[in-house]
């Protein structure tokens, strides 16, 4: 990796990150307290997915064919905020920092982690990945997956309310990790990318055998007994409203479909960006929400609107908050 010189921490400020406790069972480079034995990339139940620690497909979504997050590289570091509850010591004095650009509050900004070894005087640029604002969610910790850099992970939790099990990138991982321990009860921010976006067409289609036919069938002639299965009518099913959320081939992707309840505006370097209130499954009170991101490039024309059904691919997020 391409080292990037950096101003030097100030000693006062040094002294002060150098008494921060780290807990002990997790060490900078080591692979994850909930290591998954084998190659990375093996199916995880818990993840319902293989893990793929690269975010390519991520920037490519945002840029499309038209621009790289590379050229913003300078900008990012030289502009960028080392906020103090974005920093963190490793017990063997590894410091690993997160700057965000732009420094000011934004919906969706960039983060991107740097990393100095005791032996160094020198930053090293590791990874850079978007940090979107969501919606809080109660969730219980199922486990975590810490990616070989041994800063970057995923989580996987299930859902106080739904019972949906949902796994997630945590862009604030390398400080939180600690508070992913199994059945800890958190809230958790979620805010998702789209990899992919259109309106969902209307689908309706007329179900005529099953377990869902039969049940509706007896109902029927229990409520009918004058009547014989050729009066009844088979059920027409309606996707209008459906909120469905299916794990795809990777953790922390998921394949959607489910109605805009409300749309902003916003951008995302000089791009504009929809930001869109959804509810991924769930109603009522027992609801999995979260706001999605959605560039407008690979909308080819289209808008979203309050009340349409979308589909897609998305790619999840999710942070500590209150």
């Amino acid at each position: 990796m391409e080292l990037i010189k950096m101003k030097k921490t100030p000693e006062s400020q040094n002294s002060e990150l150098l008494n921060n406790e780290a807990d002990k069972s997790f060490s900078f480079g080591g692979c994850s307290a909930e290591k998954i034995e084998g190659d990375n990339q093996n199916f995880d139940e818990d993840f319902m997915g293989e893990h793929f620690e690269n975010l390519g497909d991520v920037w490519h979504a945002v840029f499309g064919d038209n621009d790289h997050i590379v050229q913003y590289f300078r900008v990012i570091i030289e502009q960028g905020e080392l906020h103090d509850d974005c920093k963190f010591i490793y017990p063997d004095k590894t410091f690993v920092a997160l700057l965000q650009y732009p420094p000011e509050p934004t919906d969706i900004h960039t983060g991107a982690l740097v990393v100095k070894t005791p032996d160094s005087d020198q930053f090293e640029f590791l990874t850079i990945f978007p940090i979107m604002e969501g919606l809080p969610n109660s969730f219980t910790v199922k486990k975590s997956h810490t990616w070989e850099n041994g800063v970057e992970g995923v989580v996987a939790a299930e859902h106080i309310g739904c019972g949906e099990t949902v796994s997630f990138f945590a862009p604030f991982y390398f400080r939180d990790f600690a508070s992913f321990a199994p059945k800890a009860e958190r809230t958790m921010h979620l805010a998702a990318l789209a990899l992919s976006c259109e309106k969902a067409e209307l689908q309706e289609f007329i179900v005529e055998s099953g377990g869902f036919f039969e049940v509706l069938l007896q109902k029927f002639l229990e409520s009918n007994p004058s009547k014989t299965k050729e009066d009844f009518s088979p059920p027409v099913v309606s996707m209008l409203g459906a909120r469905i959320l299916f794990p795809s081939k990777y953790a922390c992707r998921w394949e959607y479909r489910c109605p805009v309840l409300r749309v902003e505006q916003t951008s995302y370097f000089g791009r504009t960006v929809y930001k869109v209130h959804i509810i991924f499954v769930g109603r009522e009170n027992q609801e999995l929400a979260g706001y999605l991101y959605i560039p407008e490039h690979m909308l080819r024309g289209y808008v979203p609107q309050a009340g349409d059904d979308i589909e897609g691919v998305l790619w999840m997020t999710g942070y500590l908050g209150d």
